[in-house]
């Protein structure tokens, strides 16, 4: 099989674990406010909306009748899971050697576009991306397949030119795959059992890649 001409990466959790970074910066959150044995982490985990950090935090304080310390609680959510987020061990290094190689390599999140291009500067991998698709980029967001194709237009290449890995099967695997592209699950950054063929650590990721 030849070399992809491109690969596309999902963000959080693919390439750096913000599972981790949550957990940790709401771990400190709860104990701050007395209430380390709490339910906050778990709320953290189950939620995925845009504004989910300041509406379960909103949520949690009033219930603990300490909403006056939200703005306080705030600052110290985001600036340690911030001090938090560093790449996997090897994504660095696997993204400067598929530049390298001449491989083309894009984003697709679905985060906030602040936030998102925050966190890949925090990573330090900004300069190894030729586009970085939010949902400002086309008004549209994953799993809708056509993010995909529209992502593939700009990179220049067909859907069977280009690998997307993401830990997400139903919005990184299974809509790339429905836009015709080879996908790879990344099961490393997820909790949930990978399919078959997953990829357990990132380190796997040059093999999967078929680099020389």
């Amino acid at each position: 099989m030849p070399l992809p001409r491109a690969v596309i990466f999902d963000l959080d959790n693919t390439l750096h674990s913000l599972i981790a970074a949550r957990l940790t910066a709401v771990s400190a959150v709860a104990a701050w406010t007395g209430n380390p044995e709490g339910d906050l982490p778990f709320l953290f985990l189950h939620n995925d909306k845009p504004a989910m950090v300041e509406d379960v935090l909103t949520a949690y304080l009033a219930d603990l009748h300490k909403s006056e310390h939200l703005s306080a609680a705030d600052w110290l959510y985001h600036t340690l899971e911030r001090s938090c987020i560093t790449p996997f061990p090897g994504i660095p290094d696997l993204l400067a050697e598929l530049r390298n190689t001449g491989i083309r390599l894009a984003v697709i999140t679905n985060s906030d576009p602040a936030e998102a291009h925050l966190r890949l500067e925090l990573l330090g991998i900004t300069g190894f991306f030729d586009h970085v698709v939010t949902p400002d980029t086309f008004g549209i967001k994953k799993p809708d397949p056509a993010v995909y194709q529209k992502t593939l237009d700009l990179l220049g290449v067909t859907a069977g030119e280009a690998v997307m890995i993401g830990d997400r099967l139903d919005r990184d695997v299974t809509p790339a795959r429905e836009a015709g592209m080879r996908a790879v699950h990344a099961a490393y950054g997820s909790f949930k059992k990978g399919e078959n063929g997953a990829v357990q650590s990132p380190g796997e990721l040059r093999n999967i890649l078929l680099l020389p």
